[in-house]
């Protein structure tokens, strides 16, 4: 499993990387990489509760860590993480929410940070 996760960080973060040249606030993506190369234990993790109680319908939310499954999603978004619990995605995919890339995320550019 954590050859899996290292996959995924050092994706995340080649395409933090590659946005990094190109964004108009490089600061922001700097801030993301640095939060996304601490050790999987200091990363950030969001439960979907905080999530539905701190994001608005149709939101673009940029999680730099794991989103977990506990509690209900009750509001459609779009979202991108390092990883997700298996049990997130499936309430996600329930509330008919949009898990996206990265990269993706970035060219949109109202997209919040929540740690």
């Amino acid at each position: 499993m954590e050859k899996i996760e290292n996959i995924n960080v050092s994706r995340w973060v080649e395409s933090l990387e590659r946005q990094r040249s190109q964004a108009k606030n490089p600061k922001l993506i700097a801030y993301l990489i640095k939060l996304s190369t601490k050790p999987k234990r200091l990363r950030p993790s969001v439960n979907l509760s905080k999530l539905d109680r701190l994001v608005k319908e149709s939101e673009s939310i940029i999680v730099p860590g794991k989103v977990l499954g506990s509690g209900v999603m009750n509001k459609k978004i779009k979202i991108a993480a390092i990883d997700f619990s298996a049990s997130a995605v499936e309430k996600l995919n329930t509330a008919k929410c949009e898990i996206v890339g990265i990269d993706e995320m970035l060219a949109n550019k109202s997209a919040r940070i929540i740690i």
